[in-house]
């Protein structure tokens, strides 16, 4: 790699992007653009870093240990999910003109072009809201990806307003500026959803959502390009030859799997398209680059995915022959091969469709079929689930009478891609905006890439619970609590939720801001709630009438006396209302539940009905739970909150006497645990009580790519006590670091892993900095003793 150090201080002000070793994505780029970004790169001190070769453990041609930014349109190519896990930005080419305008670096959130931050093209400002409002819609909008500003300007695309009589609205009206004045209450409802959709129904100088009676009817939109997503596109045609010089598959070996099952004439025909655009075809999964299956499992697909080929289905290669050019399998949901057996514990589902329309319909019908669930074209009583675009049908109404769950494509589409069943509470689900059909965010979920594991990975014991499939029973009480529920706002989610891990969410950069800005978004929603009265709008999502296939059939007198008989028990589900959770208890390390879903959700059950709120994120737990003494992610990052530590026999025994018991009989203590770990837990929680969380409060820790745990749980322990903590790529600290008076280096003793030793001694010389290399055990002692220790028992032999 080229010389990128630093400068002598009494030398010129280095190049502005002297720091900067890039790779640019060709994807969506024309030759003219590429060379004009490159050219303005290298102008202005950057390195191009030069391609690698793939490996058998990596497809991804970036050199990701040298890149710092890899400059792309778009976050569909080859090693971004590689790029995402080491925390390698990938902006797009505006981020460089930006940086050279501002002759300063550019945020990198911004111009991330990854459609999860969904708020990546807004630059907003707030008009006239209360505080608690205004930095709550601030720290949404920043978190999905967005920019803040206080004052308006001509870059600013939304003002959020609740009227025009204000200043911001009055200067952007008189000069004409091209900015979209909003109710906050879009701000809102893309937070809930995950989604950004259209602002149009919340526009001044007349919303929508102000004036329009719920029941009305609305034209379905027309939504995303969904052909080629879904196996009812192929049926009935055979592949399209891409358009001359589109060769998706140059360079690259294919193997196309037995279990596809093509006749012979379909099978020389897919395997002469892939020869037209330079693909080789091969036997051996040992030998390809791209695996193409039907079902995930078989000797050829596990192989495949262990080498970390790419592995996708046919309606994949459709969709890549139809628009000639290269897209990742697991970017669409039924693009990768499907469970054979389908989604555990969706086999006795009957689901049903209302208000989606088309490709959009198509789509989610055949997800349905993959998830294993029976879909009906008519609704009856004996249905399980209907999937909504609005809260306003036939169907909606027949769901709401026959006590049928009701929810968003949302549930659906996340079952598919977490690989279990979602949980019907979670409000994601089940919340309707008013004048927003959302058949216009249809498809735009991803698969799992952590849950798709099980299929091809030996699952290793994990001491910590997965999270099991949810069954609401279809009782007017269970109604009663969804309903409840569908009305709780929603804050704004990292990867996963501090309350329920079930949400799919943006990436993991920025966690901290996410964090603060999801406290804040989910105690300002009591104010939108008061916009909402305030503004005397009328509850309910609107929609129209449809046609044959969404009648509901009429219902039987069995129905009928059903109903009447259930009444009796909603009225007294009513009056007794599950408490409001005092303790939210974290539980790690314990196996009472493993393999045991239908044990493990009537056990949180009863403690939810007790007040205790079970929750997989450490930074939300007030109560720890543990058969004994463990030093797993949980635990380390779950005691510098000093929660009350118990064992998870208080956990066995509230259950079985369905009682909230004293903790004091049940603190957790073990003796042999600690003598073992070196620890004296009394004395931690007394420490983390007064570290109060910052223990390694302006501490920057660098860990290597192979350092024992993995950079991501090192990483959350590390923030879970106030520190920062990055990977080590060989270059100098990051920008957006900030520094500390010594540098630490988590290290693992692998060769790769001591090449970095170097260049990482020379960076803390240059900044003048102590510096030490310890073993990843410093890290865990340090958070389970809730104190700093320098010395040389984790110093690694040959890093002084």
């Amino acid at each position: 790699m080229a010389d990128v150090s630093m400068v002598d201080a009494g030398d010129a002000p280095p190049p502005l992007f002297h720091e900067v070793v890039f790779h640019i994505i060709p994807k969506k780029l024309s030759e003219k653009t590429i060379s004009e970004i490159r050219g303005l790169l290298l102008s202005n001190g950057a390195v191009e870093a030069p391609p690698r070769k793939p490996t058998t453990s990596s497809r991804c041609e970036i050199d990701l240990e040298e890149t710092t930014h890899i400059i792309s349109e778009t976050s569909d190519f080859p090693g971004y999910a590689e790029a995402e896990r080491l925390m390698t930005p990938v902006v797009t080419t505006e981020w460089v003109r930006f940086s050279l305008e501002k002759q300063k670096i550019g945020h990198i959130r911004p111009f991330n072009p990854d459609p999860r931050f969904f708020f990546r093209e807004i630059i907003a400002t707030v008009s006239e809201l209360p505080p608690g409002d205004k930095e709550a819609i601030c720290g949404g909008v920043i978190a999905m990806g967005g920019q803040y500003s206080n004052q308006l300007t001509r870059m600013t695309t939304h003002i959020i307003a609740l009227n025009l009589d204000s200043e911001k609205c009055k200067q952007a009206m008189a000069k004409k500026l091209k900015v979209k004045i909003v109710l906050p209450h879009w701000i809102d409802d893309c937070l809930k959803l995950g989604r950004k959709i259209d602002e149009k129904p919340y526009e001044f100088p007349d919303p929508e959502i102000l004036r329009v009676d719920a029941s009305e009817s609305m034209e379905i939109p027309q939504g995303p390009n969904l052909k080629y997503t879904h196996a009812q596109s192929i049926d009935s045609e055979p592949p399209r030859l891409p358009r001359s010089g589109h060769n998706v598959f140059d360079g690259k070996r294919v193997l196309l799997g037995q279990d596809l099952e093509l006749s012979k004439r379909t099978r020389l025909v897919i395997e002469g398209v892939i020869q037209q655009t330079k693909g080789k075809l091969v036997d051996n999964p040992e030998q390809a680059d791209v695996y193409v299956g039907h079902f995930r499992d078989g000797d050829e697909y596990t192989i495949a995915s262990q080498r970390h080929a790419d592995v996708g289905n046919l309606t994949w290669l459709y969709w890549m022959f139809a628009r000639g050019e290269w897209t990742n399998p697991t970017n669409r949901l039924l693009h990768y091969p499907l469970p054979r057996d389908g989604i555990p514990g969706m086999a006795d589902k009957a689901i049903t469709i209302s208000n989606y329309s088309g490709d959009a319909r198509l789509f989610l019908e055949n997800l349905i079929e993959a998830c294993g669930a029976k879909f009906t074209k008519s609704m009856k009583a004996d249905n399980t689930h209907l999937i909504t675009a609005r809260a306003h049908s036939e169907k909606c109404v027949a769901a709401k009478e026959w006590n049928i769950n009701m929810v968003n494509h949302l549930w659906l589409e996340d079952t598919y891609a977490q690989c279990k069943e979602m949980r019907l509470t979670d409000p994601r689900y089940t919340h309707f905006p008013r004048r927003t059909n959302l058949q216009e965010v249809v498809g735009q979920t991803r698969i799992d890439l952590e849950a798709i594991k099980k299929y091809y990975e030996p699952q290793p014991e994990d001491a910590t619970m997965a999270e099991p499939p949810a069954t609401v029973k279809k009782t007017a009480v269970k109604k009663k609590m969804a309903e409840d529920a569908a009305t709780t706002p929603l804050q704004a989610k990292r990867r996963t939720n501090a309350m329920e891990e079930d949400s799919p969410v943006p990436p993991s950069t920025g966690r901290k801001a996410k964090e603060k800005a999801s406290s804040r978004l989910h105690d300002a929603m009591v104010d939108v709630a008061l916009y909402q009265k305030e503004l005397k709008r009328k509850g309910g999502v609107l929609g129209g009438k449809e046609g044959n296939a969404d009648s509901p059939e009429p219902k039987s007198k069995s129905n009928k006396r059903a109903k009447s008989e259930d009444s009796g028990d909603e009225k007294a589900a009513k009056k007794k209302k599950r408490p409001k959770p005092t303790i939210f208890l974290l539980i790690t390390a314990y196996k009472g539940w493993l393999d045991q879903p239908q044990k493990e959700d009537e056990g949180k059950r009863i403690l939810a009905d007790l007040g205790v709120k079970c929750v997989e994120e450490a930074a939300q737990c007030t109560y720890l739970a543990a058969p004994q003494l463990v030093r797993t992610e949980k635990f380390c990052c779950a005691l510098a909150r000093a929660p009350v530590i118990v064992s998870t026999k208080w956990v066995e025994d509230c259950i079985e006497q369905e009682e909230l018991l004293d903790t004091d009989g049940y603190l957790l203590k073990d003796k042999e645990g600690e003598k073992r770990l070196n620890v004296n837990l009394a004395q931690s929680l007394a420490r983390a009580k007064k570290n109060g969380g910052q223990l390694l409060g302006g501490q920057n820790v660098f860990c290597t790519k192979g350092v024992h745990g993995g950079v991501e749980v090192c990483r959350k322990i590390v923030e879970a006590n106030g520190g920062v903590c990055v990977q080590f790529k060989g270059t100098k600290k990051p920008a957006n670091v900030p520094d500390s008076e010594k540098y630490i280096l988590l290290s693992g003793d692998g060769a790769a892993d001591k090449a970095m030793w170097p260049k990482f001694k020379t960076m803390a010389h240059n900044a003048g900095r102590a510096f030490v290399i310890y073993r990843s055990d410093w890290l865990l002692e340090t958070a389970m003793n809730q104190q700093i220790e320098w010395n040389d028992k984790h110093t690694i032999p040959g890093a002084k």
